[in-house]
């Protein structure tokens, strides 16, 4: 939770519109609320949306690379356990604790087919790119509008430091299908426009970007096919359909399978 109080306080400073945790007399940001470690945040006004625009993706692609940017001399570091070095684990615990039947209703051969995206990614991970804090998980269910203009985005509790492509990549996946799951170019472009407005990707970022869409892909197919079975009945959490990102996962592996890389 520190990382997260301290990210957010940095941003506010900045002047990006993110929750800013609010301290007690004692200038103390975290507290204990019934044995559970808790903050305070501001209210931030907006909501968010169903319909998504061309324009809104411009907007998110703009908001995030001001967040990289305002981040860039962020110092505190946070491993992300849900990249690449978490996800041999999170295939051996779907591998295991996900039956059959449910696995060969949503794909024959799905464990298969993700064993080895899973070691195409450690073939050709793009180590090198520039990295530094990510969101991690830019969904429109965090983003708030007003009259069609951010005014907030919230839910930091995925943010961590990683390759920051990868961020865009999370996007990419969350907000350029339509709500049956086709691919929309379109807001594709705007939302890599609205990133090159601050912050320009460069060549190399460019060419991984593929890779690294289907690699998102892949991490949000893992924990929803986890969480599908393994959430218990009394927790305040309804479990996501992972074919979502089955589709998603095939869409982005023809892309990536047309591209040569050169292995680590």
């Amino acid at each position: 939770i520190p990382f997260f109080i301290n990210i957010m306080l940095h941003l506010n400073k900045n002047g990006y519109y993110c929750p800013k945790p609010i301290c007690d007399k004692n200038d103390e940001f975290l507290q204990v609320l019934r044995g559970k470690p808790t903050i305070i945040v501001n209210f931030l006004e907006g909501k968010s949306k169903n319909n998504i625009t061309i324009e809104d993706c411009y907007q998110v692609g703009s908001s995030m690379s001001l967040m990289h940017l305002y981040s860039k001399n962020f110092k505190i570091q946070r491993d992300n356990s849900l990249s690449i070095k978490g996800w041999e684990t999170l295939i051996k615990n779907c591998s295991t604790a996900v039956p059959s039947s449910v696995l060969d209703k949503l794909q024959p051969n799905l464990m298969k087919d993700i064993q080895n995206s899973f070691d195409f990614f450690v073939k050709f991970w793009p180590h090198d790119l520039p990295k530094g804090f990510i969101h991690g998980d830019l969904f429109p269910d965090n983003v708030f509008f007003i009259n069609d203009k951010i005014t907030g985005v919230i839910d930091f509790y995925f943010s961590c430091t990683d390759i920051l492509t990868y961020d865009l990549a999370i996007a990419i996946n969350a907000w350029c299908f339509d709500k049956k799951n086709n691919f929309q170019d379109k807001k594709y472009q705007a939302l890599l426009k609205g990133y090159n407005s601050k912050r320009k990707l460069s060549k190399d970022e460019e060419f991984f970007l593929p890779l690294l869409c289907q690699a998102a892909s892949l991490r949000f197919l893992l924990t929803r096919l986890f969480d599908w079975v393994n959430t218990p009945i009394e927790a305040n959490v309804v479990p996501k359909n992972p074919e979502e990102y089955i589709t998603k996962h095939k869409y982005f592996k023809k892309l990536v399978k047309n591209i040569k890389y050169v292995e680590n």
